[in-house]
């Protein structure tokens, strides 16, 4: 998670690369994490992890496990250390191990990836933490989704209609209103989503993954993960959620045409849905305002111009300044927050 928004784009504005895994490991219900490295990585990540799902009203605190690489690991390497915190989180009796490599343990040259391989009472995945050479929070999602991937069936035959959810961020305030928003879509073409990889799904649901008839991505920077499953399961994939109003039209036509099913009624259906949403601001129509752009996301000043432009409201230097929503606004749930965030705003100016 982002926690201060930068105008720069490089990946190490983003945060480590180590807490991108995390929030994806740490969401699988019945797995244990161990980072290898020292403590004080495994201490700022639980703590960092412990806040932010205070903040969104998660209770549960994910299982990680450090293999508290010290001065004297750092010396003369940190494999040993390792193996035990392997058969600590062995004796636990989890459905999968998932080890996390730091900045320290790849610099101290410690082969993470091949004790990984030894033979163990559970399976073990090893996943890429070290951010110290690039990457990023994005970067460890992807790399912890790829991973996670390896668990699949590649053998399992397509089963129902239930669509595969993809990338899910676990940490951001809106992740349940985001995944109502997409099965609101998905039941207008009478479809259900199936497996939210990886959000509250356990070790047994990963490995079903390969099944599923189709996939939705969480957002487009999640592509490497998505090319992965259309080359090795030839799974349809959706590129993304779908951002603003404009976004869900372009969505259901992308779902008719990876199901065979026609959406025309959908999108007459949608079309209504959205002329109701706008006519529920009319208290805000040609308003004079500005949109905070700073360090706003692309899709998200996109998002909010449409909104603009539904409402006839128009830009004015000097007028008051309308914030914008951290993610983009997905559908038109989203966009219903962007603008009662606007109401509330100018009812304040």
């Amino acid at each position: 998670m982002i926690l201060n928004r930068s105008p720069i784009d490089i990946s190490r504005s983003e945060g480590c690369t180590l807490t991108g895994v995390l929030s994806v490991t740490g969401f699988l219900e019945d797995a244990v994490t161990v980072i290898h490295g020292p403590s004080g990585c495994t201490h700022h990540n639980a703590s960092l992890l412990h806040a932010s799902l205070a903040e969104i009203d998660e209770v549960k605190i994910p299982c990680f496990l450090s293999s508290n690489i010290n001065e004297e690991e750092v010396i003369f390497g940190g494999e040993q250390a390792l193996l035990d915190a392997l058969d600590a989180a062995e004796a636990r009796d989890p459905s999968l191990i998932c080890v996390v490599s730091t900045c320290i343990a790849d610099t101290i040259g410690d082969d993470t990836a091949a004790l990984c391989r030894q033979k163990r009472g559970v399976p073990v995945i090893y996943i890429p933490g070290a951010g110290f050479l690039g990457g990023g929070f994005s970067e460890g999602i992807r790399n912890a989704l790829a991973a996670l991937l390896n668990l699949a069936d590649e053998t399992g035959e397509r089963a129902g209609e239930e669509i595969l959810i993809v990338g899910e961020k676990n940490l951001e305030y809106e992740a349940e209103e985001n995944f109502n928003e997409i099965t609101r879509l998905l039941s207008l073409l009478d479809l259900a989503p199936g497996i939210r990889f990886v959000r509250h799904s356990s070790v047994s649901d990963c490995q079903k993954i390969g099944s599923a008839p189709m996939a939705i991505l969480r957002e487009s920077s999640l592509q490497p993960v998505g090319s992965i499953l259309g080359s090795r399961f030839h799974i349809p994939i959706i590129p993304g959620f779908p951002v603003g109003t404009d976004g869900t039209s372009a969505f259901l036509k992308q779902l008719g045409a990876c199901t065979g099913i026609d959406p025309g009624s959908a999108l007459r259906d949608e079309e209504g849905l959205i002329s109701d949403l706008y006519s529920s601001f009319d208290d805000l129509r040609c308003e004079s305002v500005r949109l905070n752009r700073t360090g706003a996301d692309p899709q998200t000043v996109f998002a909010a111009e449409s909104a603009l432009g539904a409402l006839q409201m128009k830009e004015v230097s000097g007028s008051h300044l309308l914030p914008l929503p951290y993610d983009p606004p997905v559908g038109i749930a989203g966009t219903r927050r962007m603008l009662n965030s606007w109401r509330r705003s100018l009812s304040r100016a």
